[in-house]
């Protein structure tokens, strides 16, 4: 009998060692995993892209407001149907670079400028076709002023988030000068 119990004893015994093995890789005393990379900061805003940043912001702010008077106020069936698309894509763009600016350490105005804030005050109390003459001529004049801003920003800035956004409104201001002269 003592023979047979040797007999199972070495045949389980590289069994049991296997598993002694194992369970040493699978110990809870292992060291913890080494820590990510830090992230890559992203470059810092030039003068010139903080300046551009702030002229966007303004632009966007005071044409959000105008196109909501436009949904309202004008005469003229296409303005009133494009007056949400522009509200929609000018407001996306403002929560877009409200994002790049904060990681930028720069923080935008809530509200346009108070030179921009008469207009809208002064477009406020037009309707139909004055309202409509004033809104076009105000928004052919203004987009026209920050095609040049755009296309300055495009060739000289570094910021590859900035170029995309100024290519991006570039794009969205043609279309909205052709539709509404």
């Amino acid at each position: 009998m003592l023979a047979l119990s040797r007999c199972k004893a070495l045949t389980y015994s590289p069994l049991l060692i296997g598993l002694f093995v194992l369970s040493a890789c699978i110990s809870p005393g292992q060291p913890p995993a080494p820590p990510l990379p830090a992230l890559a900061q992203a470059a810092p805003f030039t003068s010139a892209d903080a300046n551009f940043v702030q002229q966007l912001n303004e632009m966007d702010l005071t044409h959000i407001a105008l196109a909501n008077l436009a949904k309202t106020h004008s005469a003229r069936n296409d303005i009133a149907l494009l007056s949400p698309t522009i509200v929609k894509n000018l407001t996306e763009n403002h929560d877009t670079l409200t994002k790049l600016a904060t990681t930028h350490t720069l923080t935008l105005p809530a509200k346009p400028s108070a030179q921009n804030q008469k207009i809208i005050d002064r477009l406020q109390h037009l309707y139909g076709s004055a309202f409509d003459r004033s809104y076009s001529r105000y928004f052919m004049s203004s987009t026209t002023k920050m095609k040049l801003v755009l296309t300055t920003e495009i060739t000289t800035s570094k910021n590859t988030d900035l170029i995309k956004i100024a290519t991006d409104i570039m794009a969205k201001i043609k279309t909205y000068q052709s539709q509404i002269k």
